[in-house]
């Protein structure tokens, strides 16, 4: 009898984990792996559409931004019944799934992937006991990256070591050694052929630190151009390219579908995130051929080693490592 798979998600927005899942599917489909994605919410869903629309099956528990609230354990359960094999990845997701799982009896198989170094909960050493409890209720706990893993060791006071693993994130490489660089007219009017482009993917958040990459644009001269790709609240980072007067080289452009191609228009990328899991944008930017720059974190120093350039941020200054 062929066991069944569920992946849970809070939603497949734009994220570097919803994208996995998303590419992960379309693996699992070519492999005839009998599955379902079942996410918390439809709100800000971009990757689960585009899934339904090739056959596969993608369960939506609300059309509203409820991920926090406990009714989703009830929801939960009565679905994943019907399933063997669940794999939950971020935190909603994962916690919703832990207290579901008293219920369900112990024959399935947990399985949760963790994505990140780091978090805001492990500020706060009350949750330290949460997510203790949390990852006790899966079998496996699959970090991305080894810094990943033992970051997690750290902070679960390394109990149950047994349970886990590294499995590094991974990309269609032949997709990426195909794309053609769109023409930069259609990223903006503004741009010139000789404008150096300097590209950033990732939502507005403190974590991923645009400011950053943003003010260093005032140490370049003006034929260098800044293009941010990615969703998420970027007032104060609007307000900042404003009160630089930086509005003629910094370029807000969204989620785009056809990122790909629009990285590969561009002259550098850089990651300038505070911390990481991977870095699946690196890895994606240095698969196009683009000289990619990331922070000097957990995670995303591993993914960059002997194939992009490492930098340290230290106040206002950023330093280049050798």
């Amino acid at each position: 009898m062929n066991k069944r798979l569920a992946i849970v998600n809070h939603n497949l927005g734009s994220g570097g984990a919803e994208k996995l899942i998303h590419d992960m599917a379309l693996e699992l489909k070519d492999m005839n792996i009998e599955f379902s994605i079942i996410l918390l919410t439809n709100v800000n869903d971009i990757y689960g559409k585009k899934l339904q629309e090739v056959g596969i099956d993608v369960i939506y528990l609300s059309n509203k931004w409820d991920i926090y609230s406990p009714k989703n354990i009830f929801k939960l359960k009565k679905i994943l019944k019907h399933y063997d094999i669940i794999h939950t990845h971020t935190y909603t997701a994962q916690l919703w799934t832990a207290f579901s799982s008293l219920f369900l009896g112990k024959k399935k198989k947990y399985i949760t992937t963790e994505h990140s170094t780091s978090n805001r909960r492990r500020e706060k050493f009350y949750f330290k006991y949460l997510d203790g409890w949390m990852y006790s209720r899966y079998n496996k706990i699959i970090s991305i990256t080894d810094a990943t893993q033992i970051n997690l060791k750290k902070w679960l006071n390394n109990k149950n070591p047994e349970k886990h693993l590294v499995i590094n994130n991974g990309i269609n490489l032949k997709k990426y050694y195909s794309t053609t660089p769109i023409n930069r007219k259609e990223i903006n009017q503004n741009l010139k052929e000789e404008d150096i482009l300097i590209c950033m993917i990732g939502r507005f958040s403190e974590q991923k630190d645009q400011k950053t990459l943003i003010k260093s644009m005032k140490f370049l001269n003006e034929s260098y151009k800044l293009i941010l790709l990615g969703d998420g609240n970027n007032k104060s980072e609007k307000e900042l390219v404003d009160e630089l007067n930086l509005k003629e080289r910094v370029y807000f452009l969204g989620y785009k579908s056809n990122v790909a191609e629009i990285v590969k228009s561009c002259d550098i990328a850089v990651l300038s995130s505070h911390w990481e899991g991977f870095g699946l944008a690196a890895v994606e930017s240095m698969a196009l051929g683009i000289p990619t720059i990331g922070s000097n974190v957990d995670g995303l120093r591993e993914v960059l080693e002997n194939g992009g350039i490492v930098l340290k941020k230290k106040k206002r200054k950023i330093y280049i490592e050798k």
